[in-house]
């Protein structure tokens, strides 16, 4: 498990496309491009206003409208959750492309109650036509140990579909505090000038749909 703070380093490659990328064979082959035809990821955010101030739950909408976004490689294999209280759902094949991602983001509003585990349960009851791997990424902004507690058997089974990783927003929560749900990788956002791209580069990295000898895209 990865535990990312500031330290985010990329090796650039070839040109490529929104779909195609270019790589190099790990034996040091000939360059072959991999396809990234099916890529599903799963977005679940966290819009609880128990903890959150307002001024940094606009500073994460803005992060996912206008950095997150561009490292999406097919918008109708998303899916996205928002929860507080309650919980607001956009599965698999609603969402069409970045424009009806932003008009989601964008609709996102605070408000009481923390319910991570009814979140990340709902997460794992949406009927996924696609049988590839699925990247989960979650945004917490609050610690709650009961919550914890009844998501460890969610998170098992959402890392057994790929990876799941956390984007911590607030203080009060720790990353080791997430460690009973045994996460791929944690990062913690400190909202700086270098969260942008560094997040960019945690999301794009902790894709689970790209083959394991691809020399990844030098983020921006």
């Amino acid at each position: 498990m990865k535990i990312l703070y500031k330290c985010i380093l990329f090796f650039t490659i070839l040109n490529n496309t929104s779909l195609t990328y270019k790589i190099e064979l790990s034996n040091g082959g000939k360059n072959v491009e991999c396809q990234a035809d099916i890529c599903n990821v799963n977005i679940v955010f966290d819009t609880s206003s128990d903890v959150l101030s307002k001024q940094l739950f606009i500073k994460s909408k803005n992060i996912l409208q206008n950095n997150i976004s561009m490292e999406i490689p097919h918008f109708n294999q998303v899916s996205f959750i928002s929860f507080n209280e309650n919980i607001n759902i956009s599965t698999f094949g609603m969402i069409n492309n970045k424009n009806d991602f932003l008009t989601i983001v964008n609709s996102l509003q605070q408000s009481s109650g923390f319910f991570l585990s009814k979140a990340l349960s709902t997460l794992n009851n949406l009927t996924n036509p696609l049988t590839n791997k699925q990247s989960t990424f979650v945004f917490v902004s609050k610690y709650d140990n009961e919550e914890i507690k009844k998501s460890i058997n969610y998170a098992k089974s959402l890392r057994q579909k790929g990876s799941l990783n956390f984007i911590i927003m607030s203080n009060d929560i720790q990353p080791i505090q997430l460690l009973p749900l045994q996460p791929s990788s944690i990062y913690f956002l400190t909202f700086d000038k270098n969260d942008t791209k560094q997040l960019k580069a945690f999301f794009y990295n902790n894709l689970s749909c790209f083959p394991k000898d691809c020399i990844r895209k030098k983020i921006n």
